[in-house]
């Protein structure tokens, strides 16, 4: 059951490797933009369904990486107006939905920064992304960095952590080493705010972790805001949602869902 009491007019899925590209009969990204449409819907007097939502997908395309996120809109309120695939002049723009919100265009994009490149590659990723912040643009997903914000949760002891919960690999998905050769955790969320960005969390005041694990959690899901947008976030509405309960067997994600509400001023 999703604790979502409404809709939202964007969904953003940083894993949906399974959803394209198999040869499942019926089609994965069918049955889950089906469901999706379905979660808030209401019974009228007949018991019959009515106000689904009628949700349109764009998966990237992300060369080298296990994790393809995937961007789910409701095309009344986000009209989309052009996809921007890997071939293109402006790298920056991979990946990413060109839309129009209440008059004002936007870029959005589903994001997962890939760990597996290390501190060097997280930081340009952080440069490459940060670059949109020029434009209208509301991103999320899975950063795999923190930022050194009071109140953030952050480990002097990271490699020793990973070592002890048998993760060592652990180290540079999403740590960085000092000169004296330890481990802490990486901040490279700073960095790429610094580009002009607002945090959700940040905003609310709100640094509960997003990964599940007791001894390694970090908050690297985000939803961001660029400054310039004529937009901004509600932060009584910031949540970052426990799972719900599961089926016997299930096995829960090792990410919590994250969400907030965006006000975008209506166009002159």
């Amino acid at each position: 059951m999703c604790s979502l009491k409404k809709a939202p007019h964007a969904l953003y899925l940083s894993e949906c490797t399974h959803y394209t590209g198999t040869p499942h009969d019926p089609d994965p990204l069918e049955e889950v933009l089906k469901l999706l449409g379905s979660l808030w819907t209401t019974l009228g007097p007949d018991g019959r369904k009515f106000g689904e939502v009628p949700y349109r997908a764009w998966i990237s395309t992300v060369p080298g990486s296990v994790n393809v996120p995937g961007l789910f809109v409701d095309p009344r309120v986000v009209q989309p107006r052009a996809w921007y695939g890997l071939a293109g002049r402006r790298t920056q723009l991979a990946n990413t939905l060109s839309a129009t919100i209440n008059g004002h265009p936007f870029r959005l994009r589903c994001v997962h920064w890939n760990g597996s490149r290390g501190p060097s590659g997280l930081t340009e990723q952080a440069d490459q992304d940060g670059q949109v912040a020029s434009e209208n643009a509301l991103y999320a997903g899975d950063f795999n960095t923190t930022s050194s914000a009071q109140g953030e949760t952050v480990y002097e002891n990271w490699g020793a952590l990973c070592d002890r919960v048998g993760r060592p690999w652990m180290r540079s998905q999403k740590g960085i080493r000092l000169a004296d050769g330890t481990w802490v955790t990486h901040t490279g969320m700073d960095r790429f705010l610094e580009h002009g960005w607002w945090d959700a969390g940040q905003v609310a005041g709100d640094f509960t972790p997003t990964t599940t694990d007791p001894e390694t959690a970090l908050r690297i899901d985000r939803i961001v805001l660029s400054k310039r947008s004529p937009a901004r976030f509600d932060p009584d509405t910031y949540a970052v949602h426990k799972h719900p309960l599961l089926g016997k067997g299930a096995k829960p994600n090792d990410h919590l869902m994250v969400s907030a509400d965006v006000i975008v001023e209506a166009a002159a």
